[in-house]
């Protein structure tokens, strides 16, 4: 039991010794920084990171996307983010944040012209930065006004979205009837989202159509994305299986082929 103490005691120090060199590694480092000393803070900060340390991959992201000492590389800025931001390092998480804003920014720059000229994609991908705020302040009015553009010249993915808002009051009232409509027109086209999206409308019994019962409709949909290996899909899906007697999954199971000869085709746009 005393030999057992001592170890731990001597593991503890030992523990508290690595720490106290690493942040006074953390420490020079950043004074060299301070000084545009970058080949002296790269000496302090690699090997940090590769022990894992997140405050040091967080600098050595910093270094690359502003190219200090470096060739600036926002790919590799972008992984040294990601590390620190897994190791649950908050700063790392707000500077892969800012990096992707910046990418978003960029973006939305390039595509605002081809929108305002009419270019359908372009009009659906500004609704979308718009709704959630990449590269630009979040409107959730502005990126419906869009998504209807888009919508208004057969995009599949504009439908799809505009079904979204309706269904969450996302820049428009709320009305399932209306996100019943749009997800529908885009599940007929193919698209996998939407067909998920319907099947969880029956599934919350926010669905119009009662020529099945709700989860007979809900599990015909979800069975058709849940076969093209969306996980969420096929743990609703057995979810589903559950409520369903044998009469009921043997109607669902039909409905679903059903779908799938219509419906599930290879979607692009």
């Amino acid at each position: 039991m005393k030999k057992f103490a001592l170890l731990t005691t001597a593991g503890l120090l030992l523990s508290m010794q690595v720490e106290i060199v690493a942040a006074a590694s953390i420490t020079a480092a950043q004074r060299a920084l301070d000084a545009k000393d970058y080949p002296a803070a790269l000496n302090e900060l690699r090997p940090l990171a590769k022990d894992g340390d997140a405050t040091a991959l967080n600098l050595l992201g910093q270094m690359y996307e502003n190219g200090w000492g470096v060739d600036a590389d926002d790919e590799q800025a972008r992984r040294y983010y990601e590390q620190g931001a897994r190791l649950g390092d908050l700063d790392s998480v707000n500077s892969l944040r800012a990096l992707k804003n910046k990418a978003y920014k960029a973006e939305f720059a390039d595509i605002l012209p081809q929108a305002e000229s009419g270019d359908a994609a372009a009009q659906n991908r500004i609704g979308e930065m718009y709704e959630f705020g990449q590269g630009v302040e979040r409107d959730t009015d502005a990126a419906f006004a869009w998504y209807r553009k888009a919508a208004d010249q057969g995009n599949v993915t504009a439908w799809h979205n505009l079904g979204r808002a309706y269904n969450f009051g996302t820049g428009v009232p709320q009305d399932y009837a209306k996100a019943e409509e749009w997800y529908r027109k885009a599940a007929e086209r193919g698209h996998q989202q939407a067909m998920f999206f319907l099947g969880t409308l029956y599934a919350t019994a926010h669905g119009g159509d009662n020529s099945h019962d709700a989860d007979v409709i809900a599990y015909a949909w979800m069975s058709n994305v849940a076969q093209q290996g969306d996980p969420t899909a096929q743990a609703i899906e057995s979810r589903l299986k559950m409520k369903l007697d044998d009469a009921q999954m043997a109607e669902a199971q039909a409905l679903a082929e059903e779908y799938k000869a219509q419906y599930v085709t290879p979607f692009s746009q």
